[in-house]
């Protein structure tokens, strides 16, 4: 099976600055949709290394259509809407996950440091997230402190752990085919892999609390 981006250089330019960039990471910028506030645009941060830097892109893109043709409900992780053409070459159109004043949630790093979620909150938080990604056989390929924000709920009791990056697989390869087509093997990745990666998760959590 053949992964790609769909064609969108008929589209015009959206012009993303940086009073718009609300993300960095070492691949891709995640910037506000210059128009509709409630979504955001991940884009290629190199140009030299486009192709290698779209990949994360291209995966989510795949990821979240299946889930969808699944019917799995998207209660922890961000929804996809598709590709435009931007400056900086194909961008993937995400869910901007938000607070009720319509500025950016925390992710759960920035949550951690400002103590708006607690170590025994994130126990339960994390529980929820484990018991969502086994039911619907969802894989989770990187579980960190950057990956995970925190969307409020009514009280701060109900806020939950929403995945915007590090889900389906880190490439699109011939496992992320896998992943797609056997479901019991992707259930049983995400049960396997949780319990090392909730423990670096933690090792985090404990340095920025500390």
């Amino acid at each position: 099976m053949k992964y790609f981006i769909p064609e969108v250089s008929d589209q015009a330019e959206l012009v993303l600055d940086d009073s718009l960039r609300i993300g960095r990471g070492n691949k891709r910028d995640c910037y506000v949709h210059p128009d509709d506030a409630g979504q955001c645009i991940k884009v290629a941060r190199h140009q030299d290394r486009w192709e290698e830097c779209q990949e994360q892109s291209i995966v989510e893109w795949f990821y979240l259509n299946h889930l969808k043709k699944r019917h799995v409900p998207l209660t922890h992780i961000a929804d996809c809407y598709g590709w435009v053409n931007t400056r900086q070459g194909a961008g993937l159109v995400m869910e901007r996950v938000q607070e009720d004043c319509g500025v950016s949630a925390l992710t759960l790093r920035e949550a951690l440091h400002k103590d708006q979620v607690s170590r025994d909150q994130l126990i339960g938080m994390l529980a929820e997230l484990k018991k969502w990604a086994t039911k619907y056989a969802v894989v989770i390929s990187d579980l960190n402190t950057d990956n995970l924000m925190v969307r409020p709920g009514d009280d701060e009791s109900d806020a939950s752990l929403v995945l915007v990056d590090g889900f389906g697989s880190r490439k699109p390869d011939w496992k992320f085919t896998l992943y797609q087509r056997c479901l019991s093997f992707s259930r049983i990745k995400t049960q396997r892999q949780w319990k090392r990666q909730e423990v670096t998760l933690f090792d985090t959590v404990d340095e920025i609390c500390a």
